[in-house]
């Protein structure tokens, strides 16, 4: 079977986590569901908020599970981001099946550091 596609692709954003949060804290959000027909991802980036300082220790990744990582594997924060900057997620898995919720985690670093930063996916959900 042929994949067929929308004309545009739908973008979804969590909100601006703070990344220093607490050393190994993590934060789950549930972000979508790959609709009836499913959907395939195109991209996946956080982009930055608030300048950040040394926040390398903490990561994002994006899931079928909370905590998974199988669409994007842990993904580290980069020092001395400015705001509007963006570090790309590498895609580990791009076609989801109907009906696949998708979890983003988020986890922090030392709460001495500055930096917030919000993840962004991009998918085009399958026409008929």
């Amino acid at each position: 079977m042929k994949d067929t596609y929308q004309q545009s692709a739908a973008v979804i954003r969590t909100q601006f986590f703070n990344i220093d949060n607490g050393a190994g804290t993590t934060v789950d959000e549930p972000l979508f569901d790959s609709g009836p027909r499913g959907c395939r991802i195109t991209r996946v980036y956080c982009i930055y908020g608030e300048a950040t300082a040394t926040v390398a220790a903490g990561n994002y990744r994006l899931g079928t599970a909370v905590g998974g990582a199988q669409i994007v594997a842990a993904t580290a924060y980069v020092n001395s981001k400015a705001v509007g900057d963006v570090t790309e997620g590498v895609l580990a898995l791009d076609s989801l099946p109907p009906n696949t919720r998708c979890f983003v985690r988020h986890t922090g670093v030392a709460i001495t550091q500055t930096g917030t930063a919000s993840m962004v996916v991009e998918y085009v959900p399958y026409s008929e």
